[in-house]
C-alpha cells in the first residue's frame, strides 16, 4: 500500500468535494480516499505504485467543480483572498436600475445580471459538458434563466447577487473558523536558540537535530522534546493538557514541544526532531482525524445524493401537473423555480463535518485527544465503562501504608534499614520508601550490593548485613517467621540476621475520581466495571471506595480482553475500555471505544486509543463525554434547521407565498446561520469547569 497526500485548491462547494472523493474511489487503483474540506487535503491509499496520478485525479475534481486543482501536499502557495468587487458593481448598477423605468431599467439590470452570473454561468456551462446536470452552478443558473423569461430581470439580478455574496461569506465563515482551530493549536515556533562552541546560533525549527543544546528564554514556547540539563523553571503545559498549574523542571526533566517556558532560561537537549516530536504527532492525529467520519457525516453524504435530484424531481411536477390540469403555466414556473435554488445541499453537508472539527479542536485544546469523529459520536452512546486499576483509577505511585516492626525491633531501626537497602533502587518499591522515609546513607560504606530484580536486596554496610524483599525471597534465604501483611504488598528486612519487620503499600485512588465517575453517571454511563491484575482484596478495596458496579481481579492481559468480550456481548449500548495505554492495547483496540489515561509523552498512549486524555486526570473523562454530547446535539439541531427551513420555504412557494428572494436566503442564509452556528462551539469550553 502506498499512501499519498495532496493540497486542494480552490474547492469552495462541500458537496461537490464529497463527490470528489466518492469518485476517487471508484478508481481501480485506489483503495480508499479521503478528502478533507476543512483542511482542504486529499489522502489517498493506492494498492500499488501509480503513473502520473495527480493527472487523473485533477481532471476528477475539475470536472465535478472546475476550476480545482491537486497538488503534491507541501509544495503551493497559499490561496489570494479575491475581493467580489464584481458583486459591489452590479449591486450599484442594479440600485441605478430602480431610478429608471422602461427599457433602461431593464437594460441596466440585465447588465447587473451579467456582471453577478458570469463565474456561475460559466461554471455551469462547464458543468453541462461534465454532465453534472444536478450540480449547484448549473441549477442556479437555469433557475435565474427563468426568471429573465418571465420578465423578472430585476429579481434574477438580485438573487445571483445574494448567491454570490453568500458564496464569499460561506469560505470566509469557514476559513475563519477553520483559522481558530489551526491557530488554537499552531504552538511550534519558527526557529530555536542553538548553542554551539562559537556562541548562540539561531537556527530554522527543521534544522535542529537530535542531542543538539537549545536555549529557551523566560516566556519562549519550547519548540522540540528535550530533557533539561541546566537551570530550573516552570513550564505551562496547558496548550497541550489543558492543565494551567505551572509544573515545575529541573535538570533530568523532560520537557515537550509546546510548553511554554514561565520564569529562568533552560537548557535542553534535543531528544526528538520536529517531525516526531510530541506536539507534531498530536496536530498529525487531529488532522487525520476527519479520515474517520462518523455515521451521521456518512449518512448525510448519501442523503445529499438523493435530495438534490429528488427536489428537482419536484420541481420539474411542480410545473407539469398544474399545467396538464389548465392552470396558468408561467405561475407555476415561476413556483416551480423556488425549488432548483433550494436544491442545493450545501448547509447540510458543511455544518456536521465542521461541527464535529471544531469539537476535536476544543477537545485538543483541553488535552482531549479524538482521532476521528466517529468516536466523539460514538462516546455519547457509551453505557458501560470499564477501567483498568493500575494508573488509570489509581495514581499508579506507590506510598507506604503501615510500618509493622517485629517484637524485638523497632520502627527506627526498620525504617533505616529498608531506606539504606532501597536507596540506589530504581524500583517502585524503593521509590515509595525513599520518598517515606529519611536516612544517612554514605556509599563509602558499602562492603557488597547485590539486587535480585523483582526480588530483593542483599549489602553489607559497614560492619551489618542487611536483607530486604518479599516474603517468598526471605523465605528462599531460610527465614521463616514474618509479620502478617494482610493483602497488601509488602517489603521485608532483615539486619544482622535479625527479623525487623515490614512495611506494607498501598495504590492512592486519583484525586477526584469520585465526583468525576458521579458526573459520568449524569451523563448516561449505567455500568461501571473495573479489570485489575491485582489480588482480589486490594481490587475490592478500590471498586468499594469508587462505588463501582462490578470489578475483576487476578486477571492477565489476555484474560482482561476476553472479559471485555463478554462483557461487550451482555450490554446493551456501546462498551468503552479506559487503561493507561502501557500494557492494555488489545483490550482499547477491543473496545468500542478505547480511552488511555495516559502522562504527556506516552508515546503508548498515543498509538494504542481511539480518545488520549493527555493531562491524565479523571476530568478529562467528563469533558470527553460532554463534549461529544454537545457536538451531537448541534449537529442535529444544524439538520434541523437546514431541512426546516427548506421544507417550509418550499411548501410557502408551492402556495405561492414564497418567491425567489425567500428562496435564496432560504438557501445561502441557511448555510451562513448553521456555519455560524457550528462556530458557538468555540464558546463551549468555558462551561466546561463549571
Amino acid at each position: 500500500m502506498i499512501i499519498e497526500e495532496y493540497d486542494v485548491q480552490n474547492l469552495n462547494c462541500p458537496n461537490c468535494s464529497a463527490k470528489i472523493e466518492s469518485e476517487i474511489k471508484l478508481l481501480p487503483e485506489v483503495a480508499a480516499a479521503n478528502l478533507d474540506f476543512m483542511n482542504k487535503r486529499l489522502t489517498v491509499q493506492y494498492n500499488d505504485q501509480v503513473k502520473m496520478p495527480l493527472k487523473r485525479l485533477n481532471t476528477i475534481a475539475s470536472r465535478i467543480e472546475p476550476g480545482v486543482q491537486l497538488i503534491t501536499a507541501g509544495e503551493g502557495v497559499q490561496e489570494e483572498d479575491k475581493k467580489p468587487w464584481f458583486i459591489v458593481l452590479s449591486v450599484l448598477i442594479l440600485v441605478s436600475s430602480m431610478a429608471f423605468s422602461g427599457f433602461i431599467s431593464i437594460i441596466l439590470g440585465l447588465i447587473a445580471y451579467a456582471i453577478a452570473s458570469h463565474r456561475v454561468v460559466y461554471a455551469s456551462i462547464k458543468e453541462v459538458f461534465s454532465r453534472q446536470i444536478f450540480a449547484e452552478n448549473f441549477l442556479m443558473t437555469i433557475a435565474t434563466f427563468g426568471a429573465l423569461y418571465l420578465g423578472e430581470f430585476t429579481e434574477a439580478a438580485a438573487v445571483m447577487i445574494l448567491f454570490e455574496a453568500g458564496e464569499y461569506l460561506e469560505g470566509k465563515a469557514i476559513n475563519k473558523s477553520r483559522g481558530l482551530v489551526k491557530t488554537m493549536l499552531a504552538l511550534k515556533p519558527e526557529s530555536v536558540h542553538l548553542k554551539t562552541d562559537d556562541g548562540i546560533k539561531e537556527i530554522k525549527l527543521s534544522e535542529a537535530k537530535i542531542n543538539d543544546t537549545i536555549l529557551v528564554y523566560a516566556g519562549e514556547r519550547i519548540a522540540l522534546d528535550g530533557q533539561i540539563i541546566k537551570g530550573e523553571s516552570t513550564v505551562d503545559t496547558s496548550s497541550l493538557t489543558g492543565e494551567a498549574e505551572p509544573v515545575l523542571v529541573t535538570p533530568g526533566s523532560e520537557v515537550f514541544a509546546g510548553f511554554v517556558n514561565s520564569n529562568a532560561l533552560i537548557e535542553v537537549k534535543v531528544i526528538s526532531n520536529e517531525a516526531e516530536s510530541m506536539i507534531s504527532r498530536i496536530l498529525r492525529l487531529i488532522e487525520n482525524a476527519s479520515a474517520k467520519k462518523s455515521s451521521t457525516e456518512k449518512f448525510i453524504t448519501r442523503f445529499a445524493r438523493v435530495y438534490t435530484p429528488a427536489v428537482v424531481g419536484t420541481a420539474l411536477l411542480v410545473f407539469l401537473i398544474p399545467l396538464l390540469l389548465g392552470y396558468p403555466g408561467q405561475v407555476w414556473f415561476k413556483r416551480s423555480l423556488v425549488f432548483l435554488i433550494v436544491s442545493c445541499p450545501c448547509a447540510l453537508v458543511i455544518s456536521i463535518p465542521l461541527s464535529y472539527y471544531i469539537g476535536i479542536g476544543m477537545a485538543a485544546k483541553r488535552g482531549v485527544i479524538f482521532k476521528g469523529s466517529v468516536y466523539l459520536d460514538t462516546l455519547r452512546k457509551v453505557h458501560t465503562l470499564v477501567f483498568d486499576k493500575t494508573g488509570t483509577l489509581t495514581t499508579g505511585e506507590l506510598k507506604v501504608r503501615n510500618i509493622l516492626s517485629a517484637a524485638n525491633s523497632n520502627r527506627t531501626e526498620l525504617t533505616n534499614a529498608l531506606y539504606l537497602c532501597e536507596h540506589t533502587s530504581a524500583h517502585p518499591f524503593a521509590i515509595a520508601i525513599r520518598a517515606s522515609f529519611n536516612g544517612d546513607f554514605n556509599p563509602s560504606e558499602i562492603g557488597s550490593f547485590t539486587e535480585y530484580p523483582g526480588k530483593g536486596v542483599q549489602m553489607l554496610y559497614g560492619s551489618d548485613s542487611y536483607v530486604a524483599g518479599s516474603e517468598a525471597f526471605l523465605r528462599s534465604l531460610g527465614y521463616q517467621s514474618f509479620m502478617d501483611a494482610g493483602s497488601f504488598s509488602a517489603v521485608h528486612a532483615v539486619k544482622n540476621d535479625i527479623y525487623l519487620g515490614c512495611v506494607t503499600f498501598e495504590d492512592e485512588i486519583k484525586p477526584n475520581m469520585k465526583q468525576s465517575l458521579a458526573r459520568l453517571r449524569k451523563n448516561g454511563i449505567k455500568h461501571l466495571s473495573m479489570l485489575s491484575g491485582d489480588r482480589e482484596p486490594k481490587a475490592a478495596l478500590v471498586a468499594q471506595e469508587l462505588g463501582l458496579d462490578s470489578f475483576y481481579a487476578g486477571m492477565l492481559p489476555e484474560q482482561k480482553l476476553h472479559k471485555l468480550e463478554e462483557i461487550m456481548a451482555n450490554t446493551n449500548g456501546k462498551v468503552a475500555y479506559c487503561g493507561d495505554g502501557l500494557n492494555d492495547a488489545p483490550v482499547l483496540a477491543r473496545a468500542d471505544v478505547g480511552i488511555a489515561m495516559g502522562k504527556i509523552g506516552a508515546q503508548a498512549s498515543i498509538e494504542s486509543a481511539d480518545v488520549v486524555l493527555l493531562n491524565d486526570k479523571p476530568e478529562q473523562l467528563g469533558i470527553a463525554f460532554s463534549l461529544s454530547k454537545s457536538t451531537n446535539r448541534l449537529v442535529w439541531q444544524n439538520i434541523s434547521i437546514a431541512l426546516g427551513v427548506k421544507a417550509l420555504v418550499m411548501i410557502s412557494g408551492l402556495a405561492g407565498v414564497s418567491g425567489l428572494w425567500e428562496a435564496i436566503i432560504a438557501d445561502v442564509g441557511v448555510t451562513l446561520f448553521v456555519i455560524f452556528h457550528s462556530m458557538r462551539m468555540m464558546k463551549i469550553h468555558d462551561k466546561l469547569d463549571k
